[in-house]
């Protein structure tokens, strides 16, 4: 099976995506893909033609384009709230909802990492399940790292946006961690983006805004690290509803990585069925206590964590299993070829330019 991957966004596609593709070529089990870009290049990959097609989040228009014209099945991949009325604010946003809007109508398998999510998606645009929901669940690492040693732990606190809690709820989490970091006397490491106010409370030595997915898993195994991942509990509905569709991806990240972390409790961390800590509340003193015992229990603490067997189900190559059989089903009968060609960078500039004084103009008129 030969497979095309029209990637629509560059860091989920190398976080979900990418991983398992190359776990199912590195098995033999399909023989090759390629990756296309929103604008239609070639990034990865060329195949003479292709026996399945997959895309993910929210493609751009060429790409729902193509499938339209070539592609009679496809599996698509949705593993956040992107579908929320709170997201369709803008003519552009409203537009990506109804591809994404087409993508779940028409697609022969929708793969998502939560039941949860798929039922609110589903839910929302008063559209079926039927067979066609797949869980898919986030990987962790493919090989468990070796024990961590005896040492001073630095506390880990990833984020992939600005965080986003209630302001009471916030500050009880910051100060409980802060709190921890001080008594404890060990340093932090913030990864992602964070407002200057939690930088400049803890006081972090480091803070790295982004870092390559394998640098990432490379830290994770690698690195004598404790971790917290707060999450809110306390938004206005529509905003908590998209929280609770989160996945458990960190847990699985950390757990298969040797380091013992705290979660809020919430949907994510509550219904997974890996084993982890879960904070009784975001309040200070619950995650004062829990940055303690972090630091109290390590490394043994991560160290168990990493022989569990829930870890082993969550691999790579195991979760690519899961991907295979949905590209199986989704397999089309004829082979497509891929002969789009690449929109020109001048080209692109020039279109983007022309959208933004069409967008100005409907608005003037639309104004009078």
């Amino acid at each position: 099976m030969r497979v095309l991957f029209l990637k629509a966004d560059p860091i989920t596609a190398e976080v979900r995506i990418i991983p398992l593709l190359d776990a199912l070529r590195a098995a033999g089990r399909i023989e090759g893909y390629a990756v296309v870009n929103r604008d239609m290049a070639l990034e990865r990959g060329r195949l003479s033609n292709y026996h399945a097609v997959l895309t993910h989040r929210n493609p751009s228009g060429r790409q729902i384009a193509w499938i339209r014209k070539n592609a009679t099945r496809f599996v698509y991949d949705i593993d956040d709230l992107l579908t929320s009325a709170a997201f369709a604010l803008t003519r552009k946003k409203k537009h990506d909802l109804e591809k994404m809007k087409w993508c779940i109508a028409n697609a022969y398998r929708i793969t998502s990492p939560s039941m949860r999510l798929l039922t609110v998606i589903l839910t929302q645009l008063s559209l079926s399940l039927e067979t066609r929901g797949i869980i898919l669940p986030n990987s962790g690492q493919e090989t468990i790292p070796k024990p961590k040693p005896a040492s001073k732990p630095r506390l880990l606190w990833v984020s992939s946006d600005t965080p986003r809690f209630s302001p009471g709820e916030f500050d009880e989490i910051c100060r409980g961690i802060v709190s921890g970091v001080r008594e404890t006397g060990i340093e932090s490491l913030l990864l992602g983006r964070f407002p200057e106010k939690i930088r400049s409370a803890l006081g972090a030595q480091e803070q790295i805004p982004w870092m390559p997915f394998d640098s990432y898993r490379r830290l994770l195994a690698n690195q004598s690290l404790i971790a917290v991942a707060p999450l809110s509990v306390d938004l206005p509905i529509d905003e908590q509803i998209a929280m609770e569709c989160k996945s458990d991806v960190k847990v699985a990240e950390f757990g298969s990585s040797r380091i013992d972390a705290a979660y809020s409790p919430a949907t994510p961390y509550t219904e997974t069925e890996l084993p982890c800590t879960i904070v009784p509340q975001n309040t200070f003193c619950d995650w004062r206590n829990a940055v303690l015992q972090l630091v109290g229990n390590f490394p043994e603490a991560g160290n168990r964590l990493g022989e569990d067997k829930a870890f082993i189900a969550r691999r790579p190559s195991v979760i690519a299993l899961r991907l295979l059989d949905c590209l199986e089903a989704a397999r089309i009968n004829v082979p497509v070829r891929y002969r789009a060609i690449a929109t020109p960078r001048l080209g692109r500039i020039l279109e983007r330019r022309v959208r933004k004084l069409r967008l100005r103009v409907t608005g003037f008129w639309a104004a009078r």
